[in-house]
């Protein structure tokens, strides 16, 4: 009885093991897609001199954009259909990490899976944009 009573808990926890990281990963995991707002906006150049900036003043940035990780691109929410693709996607310590290239620059989105905030940045060669906001599923 007692080697039944370890064997189901052994399969118990093994199964644990293997639904954690999707239980763990929150909402916010990338399994839907994602409305994610702009709302604040810094731009930084190469000699470490950053001002803070308003989306779409001068850098084109939209103010909302569609994240939509299984279908592997951004999406600007404005009726120009831009989009770009995420290249590397991935969950680290409850935050999903989203990672790409576009027209010289790379560009990275981390999100936190429980609560939708996010940050990220786009670079260049002579500087960046650091970008932060939150994330809602429509």
């Amino acid at each position: 009885m007692k080697k039944l009573q370890v064997a189901g808990l052994a399969v118990t926890l093994a199964c644990l093991v293997l639904v954690s990281p999707a239980a763990a990963a929150g909402k916010y995991d990338g399994s839907k897609p994602m409305l994610c707002a702009v709302s604040t906006v810094s731009e930084c150049t190469a000699n470490g001199k950053c001002e803070p900036s308003a989306p779409q003043t001068g850098n084109n940035l939209p103010h909302f954009l569609k994240v939509d990780v299984k279908g592997r691109k951004l999406i600007d929410n404005d009726a120009s259909g831009r989009t770009t693709e995420i290249k590397v996607s991935t969950i680290v310590d409850g935050q999903l990490m989203l990672q790409g290239v576009e027209n010289g620059k790379a560009w990275s989105m981390v999100i936190s899976s429980e609560g939708g905030r996010w940050g990220g940045s786009i670079v260049e060669d002579d500087g960046l944009i650091a970008v932060f906001g939150a994330c809602t599923l429509p």
